[in-house]
């Protein structure tokens, strides 16, 4: 019952199975390589992303924390003068002298428009609405920043 099977020769023998396996392995080798490869662009990409995501948010707080002073001291009844240039309506913000973290920069725009046929009093003590420009500037950190962001804003108190 049982048969018996008679060893190959091996002169019959090629090896061409040790080729498609060394073949194999060359080819799974580079696609390993490949892979490795986008797995550190992805990284990189999403440092980035969070970099300019925190930068962002740390520019959009300071303008926020800016608008909420602003926001006290007209409600106190007081005229915001700390850090707002309430004349100087064409000059932008020097973002170059801006090397600390973060910083704002507030002006009054309700004074430098031309009103025009609204009833606006031209006297600015009898103005109650006050429209104020915060531009708030920052960095994702302090030590070596990577990313820098800036927030412009228009704030009515």
């Amino acid at each position: 019952m049982y048969r018996h099977f008679s060893p190959v020769a091996r002169s019959s023998q090629s090896g061409a199975v040790l080729y498609v396996a060394l073949v194999l392995l060359i080819l799974m080798a580079l696609l390993g390589i490949v892979a490795l490869q986008i797995a550190g662009l992805q990284e990189r990409m999403s440092a980035n992303y969070v970099a300019t995501n925190s930068a962002f948010q740390n520019a959009e707080g300071n303008a926020r924390l800016r608008e909420g002073e602003l926001k006290t001291q007209v409600l106190a009844g007081g005229n915001p003068a700390t850090n707002v240039s309430p004349t100087n309506c064409t000059a932008a913000p020097d973002f170059q002298g801006w090397l600390q973290d973060s910083q704002q920069h507030v002006r009054r725009l309700d004074l430098c428009f031309a009103w025009g046929a609204l009833d606006v009093p031209s006297n600015e003590a009898e103005r109650t609405d006050q429209i104020y420009q915060v531009t708030s500037y920052a960095r994702d950190r302090a030590l070596l920043p990577t990313s820098e962001a800036t927030v412009d804003t228009v704030f009515i108190p």
